[in-house]
């Protein structure tokens, strides 16, 4: 196995199975909790994230494809996606192109939503792009099911401020990308959403 990447959450390893690369997603204990907690936690995210990333793929948004979960380790193994982080690429390809990226994107969360799930952590990290330029979307340990205005209001907050943070000098384009795309799938049943990504922006203000 290759160490593929390490992150707050999981460790990533590159491998093959038949024949073919896989990535093998495991979480790690975190040794300042408690382990009756620890172990509920990683177990509830590695099923969770199996069944989301399943769903997901159902309601027409590219993810890895899972192959096998073992919840006594912690692990997923999933297609291998190759490709970059959006994150990564933003700054790599002209302005035309970094709009479609974000519209596809937008488009990505609005199919989520109009299933009734939100991602939980939608993130530019979380978004790799291949050589094709498809995006796949990964990282679904925080989604959640039945998904009320709120929970998607605060999914494109997330976004905003993850663009704010990583992406100041880029942030109104790939933000303005991003929403048209969410519209351009929702049409007027995006209003509510944006309206309470505006309020969930606002209370922060405050606080």
């Amino acid at each position: 196995m290759e160490l593929w990447a390490i992150g707050a959450e999981s460790t990533i390893f590159r491998t093959e199975q038949w024949g073919l690369p896989i990535i093998l997603k495991w979480r790690p204990e975190k040794p300042y909790l408690l382990k009756e907690i620890d172990e509920l936690l990683r177990r509830t995210r590695t099923s969770r994230e199996c069944r989301m990333l399943t769903y997901a793929r159902a309601l027409g948004i590219p993810t890895p494809t899972v192959h096998w979960t073992d919840l006594a380790s912690y692990t997923i193994a999933m297609d291998f996606i190759e490709g970059q982080q959006l994150k990564q690429l933003a700054n790599k390809v002209a302005s035309p192109k970094l709009h479609e990226l974000c519209y596809e994107f937008g488009r990505s969360i609005a199919l989520m939503h109009r299933g009734n799930i939100v991602h939980g952590d939608p993130t530019t990290s979380n978004v790799l792009v291949d050589n094709k330029s498809r995006l796949w979307m990964v990282d679904f340990g925080l989604a959640e099911w039945n998904a009320t205005v709120e929970m998607k209001g605060v999914d494109l907050h997330l976004i905003r401020r993850a663009l704010e943070t990583t992406h100041w000098d880029q942030q109104e384009d790939m933000l303005r990308g991003a929403l048209e795309g969410y519209v351009s799938l929702l049409g007027r049943d995006a209003e509510p959403v944006l309206s309470r990504m505006e309020a969930i922006r606002e209370r922060g203000r405050y606080h």
